[in-house]
């Protein structure tokens, strides 16, 4: 019975489970479950944002951390170039009511403590008036200047009421900071449909192949540049204020309508161009659109009506940058650009701005024309730059995009070293050998106030720390001075605001020497006390003789005398024991034909007693920033001295406030802004066609000198020029060029001077800017000064004396541009020459089994 009680729980059994009891799943039920699970998880994720969102409605106060800009669209990071002002914009929003307050941004480390500026007793916030509506989120933008110190460093917000300062939001932990490199800059594209461009990130003048064990490298390739493709239908990506845009080297724009750029955007667009922006349109998309814009003055070209390009189109551009024997390059045949179909695009119709079409247009047959804007250049193509048969032209594309669209140096490609290489494709400018990392190749933007140092053939990298530097020279060339590796003289590299370089140096120097309180002289003392003494007896007793009540005179005296103090007190600036001293150095830098001139303001603040100074500016474009008052190195917080906050406030004008001088000191601002003026500096072709100068602007120039560099056969530059002196307001003069003495004028300047000693000195800024070094070849250049403090800053409470004067640097004409140069080869050329040698032993035919290996010079890898 037993037996068959089993018999049938087993066959039980069986029938249940059969032979799919143990049996894997299919596909199709695998996939169908997947499916399910990512649905589950979906719907989980969907739950759990709806419920963050619910608990975001139930805060007052909604504050997102802030985001960088430039930056592409939808990245929460905030990626900064240390020693730049940026602007960032944050997401506000108010649940429950309408508001009004402030947000505040400071800058601080990685344990909560805010960032000094450099050499200084002050920290610094930044801060903006916010006003939101209930329920409606808002953009806020706000600006602050990156820190060029080393180490973690994070931005933290603040959102305070406006009457009682109570703190209703913010991140008071703070949003980290990406930092970049001091060689790295933005490239911005503006387009329709910005993936159109992803293939700038993977070119080889965006990211440089490095050797991976190069020491000036660290390690890997270099970007150069980050790359953003923003979606512009969503929010143009630009800062608001020019200031902020030091750290953008070029902008691709594609089929972007230009309204949708406001009225500050527009102008610091151009204001950037002016010194030293690169603007690449693509044309077929974008010319129609910008017809009649505010770029539509400075384009090289108009759309002259759709044009299909053919093979012939192209062979001159072929012709030029695939050409090999004359530029020394290998003779190995280049590969050949063929169009698949004919190319859609345009005729051009070419403004006086591209000149007779040389250069850029003459090295692409006309395909692509350019113009140049102050310092700054467009580029204008008559195809579409994505091309698919264009892309597929490489290395030859990559070599026109670096050396004739973003016209950098030409580079010479190489397979590692011959020494310690790896066998990896390695790139250096042909002509400046080691400077793969220097800044002024990466980016054409340039301010004089920022970017003129003691040495300007310093480079601008940190070199790497991977490796020693001593042990480094020992292993491969015991012999070899290390004079190639220098430190940065600015972190934040070209365009950085920069208190410690030549020019800031110059202006430091005549600053400290005029700041303080100016005695009164003895000729003063005379004159006051001749002027009391006939007011007092004759010309007090006339009066009254007249009236017929001499006896009057008497009770006149004391009254007389009474005001007769004040007014001498008045004169000789003194307020009873309390003084206050304002002295500015100002250097006004103009672009030829250009109204609006770059201002930077050194600005000294000295007080017997310890004021609190607020430093108010009419532009809402003004930075500000107190400024080391000694040479770097040499600062030192007192005993018992702690370290105060200055604000800036960014509202209808800007505001520096807080700046807490103490007793019987000196401390000092630096500001910059974009300045307006009534006109610009004109050099021309007067009567005759001599050249001739044109002051346009609102102030009277004096010490001026106008001055070419050229060049005295031999490499060395040198300059020729003529002495001017006065030019007033709306007035000319003409200018004849003859070689320049060694001083470049600086006996005139004395003569000029004579001995008025209330003429602040400038000479140490002139010497700079006469220094044909600092000059580019071929520039005009017109230096002269302007003796006031210029308009548009108040300083509160006001100075007893106020004196100041601004250094004037024109850049009235520059060279033009000369024909693009292609690479000294290409890495086909040297990787098929590394394969014919066997690639094995780091590219080197004479390295054998024997020979050290990397891990034998440098270790083992971590």
């Amino acid at each position: 019975m037993r037996s068959i009680v089993w018999l049938l729980l087993l066959s039980c059994m069986l029938g249940t489970t059969g032979c799919g009891g143990c049996r894997s799943e299919t596909p199709q039920e695998r996939q169908a479950r997947l499916a399910k699970e990512a649905e589950e998880n979906k719907k989980k994720e969907e739950e759990e944002q709806k419920k963050k969102e619910e608990e975001k409605k139930k805060q007052p106060f909604i504050v997102e951390p802030p985001v960088s800009k430039p930056s592409d669209t939808d990245v929460k990071v905030s990626r900064v170039k240390p020693g730049h002002w940026m602007t960032v914009t944050q997401l506000m929003k108010s649940n429950y009511e309408d508001w009004g307050g402030e947000t505040t941004l400071q800058v601080v480390d990685n344990v909560g403590r805010p960032v000094p500026i450099e050499e200084t007793p002050f920290t610094l916030s930044s801060s903006r008036p916010v006003q939101l509506a209930k329920g409606r989120p808002r953009q806020v933008e706000n600006v602050f200047l990156a820190p060029s110190v080393s180490g973690m460093a994070s931005v933290k917000c603040t959102l305070r009421e406006r009457n009682y300062g109570a703190v209703v939001g913010g991140n008071a932990q703070g949003s980290p900071l990406s930092k970049m490199e001091p060689y790295q800059y933005f490239f911005v594209v503006m387009a329709k449909e910005p993936s159109r461009y992803s293939f700038i990130k993977s070119l080889n003048g965006v990211t440089v192949p490095q050797d991976q064990m190069d020491y000036r490298s660290g390690g890997g390739d270099l970007a150069h540049y980050q790359v953003l493709l923003p979606d512009i239908s969503k929010q143009v990506p630009l800062p608001d204020n020019p200031m902020c845009w030091t750290t953008i080297a070029y902008i691709l724009w594609d089929e972007v309508d230009p309204d949708q750029l406001d009225r500050q955007r527009r102008e610091a667009l151009i204001d950037w161009l002016h010194w030293g922006g690169q603007l690449i349109i693509n044309g077929p998309d974008s010319l129609k659109l910008l017809e009649g814009s505010f770029l539509s003055e400075y384009l090289p070209a108009t759309d002259g009506g759709a044009a299909e390009i053919t093979q012939d189109d192209v062979q001159v551009m072929i012709d030029y940058w695939t050409e090999k024997n004359a530029r020394g390059r290998s003779a190995r045949p280049p590969k050949e650009l063929k169009l698949t179909r004919n190319w859609s695009g345009i005729n051009l119709n070419l403004t006086e701005r591209a000149g007779q079409g040389g250069g850029l247009a003459a090295a692409t047959g006309g395909l692509l024309v350019e113009g140049q804007v102050g310092r700054g250049r467009i580029v204008v193509s008559r195809i579409q730059l994505a091309e698919r048969d264009l892309l597929t032209w490489s290395p030859h594309f990559d070599d026109l995009f670096n050396g004739g669209i973003m016209r950098r140096l030409p580079r010479e490609w190489s397979m590692g070293d011959n020494t310690y290489g790896v066998g990896k494709l390695h790139a250096e400018w042909k002509d400046k050998q080691g400077a793969i990392r220097d800044a002024q190749y990466i980016t054409h933007l340039r301010l004089f106030s920022r970017d003129v140092h003691a040495d300007p053939n310093a480079t601008n990298f940190v070199p790497a720390q991977l490796i020693d530097e001593d042990n480094f020279d020992q292993l491969t060339n015991p012999n070899k001075q290390d004079t190639e590796i220098k430190p940065a003289e600015q972190v934040g590299g070209i365009g950085a605001w920069n208190d410690f370089n030549a020019t800031s140096n110059a202006a430091r120097e005549s600053l400290r020497e005029a700041a303080g309180v100016q005695v009164p002289d003895a000729m003063f003392v005379v004159t006051a006390l001749a002027v009391y003494l006939v007011v007092l007896v004759p010309m007090n007793w006339i009066f009254f003789k007249a009236l017929g009540r001499v006896e009057y005179a008497w009770i006149a005296a004391p009254i007389i005398a009474l005001l007769g103090t004040v007014a001498v007190v008045h004169q000789a600036q003194l307020d009873i024991g309390f003084v206050r001293a304002q002295t500015e150095i100002a250097l006004l830098e103009v672009q030829g034909e250009y109204p609006r001139a770059h201002l930077s303001r050194y600005t000294a603040l000295y007080t017997s007693l310890s004021t609190s100074y607020d430093t108010s500016f009419d532009d809402p474009t003004a930075v500000a920033a107190p400024f080391p008052n000694s040479p770097r190195g040499e600062f030192r917080l007192l005993l018992g001295q702690s370290r105060s906050n200055v604000e800036l406030t960014q509202a209808k004008d800007v505001h520096l406030a807080g700046l807490q001088v103490s007793s019987a000191t000196t401390d000092m601002v630096h500001s910059e802004q974009v300045y307006a003026l009534d006109g610009p500096i004109v050099f021309e072709q007067g009567e005759g066609g001599a050249p001739r100068v044109v002051n346009q602007t609102q102030f009277k120039l004096s010490s001026v000198a106008v001055v070419k560099r050229t060049d005295d056969g031999t490499g060395e530059p040198v300059l020729i020029g003529c002495w001017v002196g006065d030019i007033e307001p709306n007035r000319g003069s003409s200018v004849g060029f003859t070689p320049v003495g060694e001083d470049r004028f600086a006996a005139e300047r004395a003569a000029e001077a004579g001995e008025d000693d209330k003429r602040l000195q400038l000479e140490p800024l002139f010497r700079l800017a006469l220094d044909p070094v600092h000059i580019d070849p071929g520039e005009v250049r017109l230096v002269g000064r302007v003796d006031e403090v210029l308009p548009g800053v108040v300083v509160e409470p006001a100075a007893a004396q106020s004196r100041g004067t601004a250094l004037v640097v024109a850049h009235l004409a520059r060279a033009p541009l000369t024909p693009p140069e292609p690479d000294a080869n290409t890495p086909l050329d040297v990787m098929d020459n590394y394969d014919e040698l066997g690639g094995e032993d780091f590219g080197n035919p004479e390295f054998d089994d024997e020979d050290p290996t990397m891990s034998d010079l440098f270790g083992p890898a971590n």
